[in-house]
C-alpha cells in the first residue's frame, strides 16, 4: 500500500463517500488497496444510503407541502 496514489487510500475514498456520496464509487472500484468484498460492500451499502435519503427527502417535501397547505386554510 506504500505506493498506492493518496486519492485511493481508505481514509480518502471515507471522506469522499461522506461528501458526495455515489460519486464516489469510482474510487472505490479503482482502488488497488481494497479487496473485491470490501468494494462490493461498500457500493451495496451507499446505493442502500442514497436510495434511504431520497426517499425520505420525498416523505419529508410531502408533509412539508401538507404544513403549508395548514398553514396558508389559518391564514384565511
Amino acid at each position: 500500500m506504500e505506493g498506492t496514489k493518496w486519492y485511493f487510500k481508505p481514509w480518502v475514498i471515507l471522506i469522499a463517500i461522506l461528501l458526495v456520496g455515489p460519486f464516489a464509487l469510482p474510487l472505490v472500484w479503482k482502488s488497488p488497496s481494497l479487496n473485491l468484498l470490501i468494494k462490493m460492500l461498500v457500493t451495496i451499502l451507499v446505493i442502500a444510503a442514497t436510495v434511504w435519503f431520497f426517499m425520505a427527502s420525498a416523505e419529508i417535501y410531502q408533509a412539508l407541502l401538507k404544513e403549508l397547505k395548514d398553514l396558508e386554510k389559518v391564514l384565511k
